[in-house]
């Protein structure tokens, strides 16, 4: 794969901005998809890929289309599968049950970012991150309730989800350091759509017209156009975040900010007011992201630790 550019080193208080903006994308993405119930999960699923792709078709090159047809780049594939998973877990908790819950369980990816980093990247567990992390995961289980609520089936298909978007993300920021931006998301977009295309001929045959029939046609077209444009957005953004990044793990607390925001959503449009447990693991949240970013290492080294972690990821592969 051809070599880019250095990318110049961003400030960090630019990057949790970036993130931040990427995860409420999330939290509203999870709300439209809310309004796609006269549609079977496994074809919002697929348009949830399949529509950003077709945004996308007339921006793209020669060089964009071979790179999506290509197999040399098998972490892209391997990616493409884990996004299916972690998206089709979040899309099916949403539709299913009450959107607060839906993006907690997804947010409990970032738990497992470092140690998918340490152990596959050869990232340094850092104490601040590990601290940090470990107090979101106090703020995520006191929101959660699991003592009150338990874990169905449900929550434990969403936890898989959780670990599916970690790897998928800690191979995003593999892909951040060495593709362009447009060619990162356009072959992301394109490859799990063809991934997902098993569940969309499943789902095809799933359709109820009577359920289809009771939706307001606006309704179901908005909510996925508007999926659509959350989804490009929350990519975009987090592609800028991450690029020319040394440390996967930095910004993963950042992820959290989608609870207290699907929290409020929640409660603003379908009258399911957080009680003070959420509030309280809210706060442990915020709290967990300011103490994981509070020590990291310069801007002067940003560069250097890039071009570091991309050679130790390539050497895996």
């Amino acid at each position: 794969m051809p070599a880019h550019p250095p990318v110049a080193a961003r400030p960090l208080l630019l990057r949790v901005g970036l993130m931040a903006a990427a995860s409420v994308c999330l939290a509203v993405l999870g709300l439209l998809t809310r309004y796609t119930v006269g549609l079977p999960p496994e074809l919002v699923i697929w348009a949830r890929f399949f529509l950003p792709g077709l945004a996308l078709v007339a921006l793209a090159g020669r060089d964009d289309w071979r790179a999506v047809v290509s197999f040399a780049d098998r972490p892209a594939w391997v990616r493409a599968v884990c996004v299916v998973i972690s998206q089709g877990c979040f899309v099916y908790a949403a539709i299913h049950g009450d959107l607060l819950q839906a993006v907690l369980l997804y947010n409990t990816g970032p738990l497992f970012i470092p140690l998918i980093a340490w152990a596959w990247l050869g990232e340094r567990l850092r104490g601040p991150a590990l601290g940090g992390l470990a107090i979101g995961f106090f703020g995520v289980a006191a929101v959660l309730d699991p003592g009150a609520r338990g874990l169905d089936r449900l929550a434990a298909l969403s936890l898989c989800g959780g670990f599916a978007m970690a790897a998928s993300q800690v191979l995003f920021y593999r892909s951040a350091q060495q593709q362009p931006p447009f060619r990162n998301q356009f072959k992301l977009y394109l490859q799990a759509s063809l991934v997902a295309l098993p569940l969309a001929a499943w789902g095809a045959t799933r359709i109820d017209p009577a359920a289809l029939a009771a939706q307001p046609a606006w309704m179901l077209v908005a909510a996925l156009l508007g999926m659509s444009l959350c989804s490009l957005g929350s990519q975009s953004l987090r592609d800028l975040a991450y690029r020319g990044l040394g440390n996967a793990s930095t910004l993963a607390p950042l992820m959290y900010v989608a609870v207290p925001v699907g929290a409020a959503l929640d409660g603003w449009l379908f009258g399911r007011i957080a009680g003070a447990s959420t509030w309280f693991g809210a706060a442990l949240i915020v709290v967990g992201a300011a103490i994981a970013l509070r020590r990291t290492a310069a801007p002067s080294d940003m560069e250097t630790r890039a071009s570091q972690s991309d050679a130790r990821g390539l050497s895996h592969f």
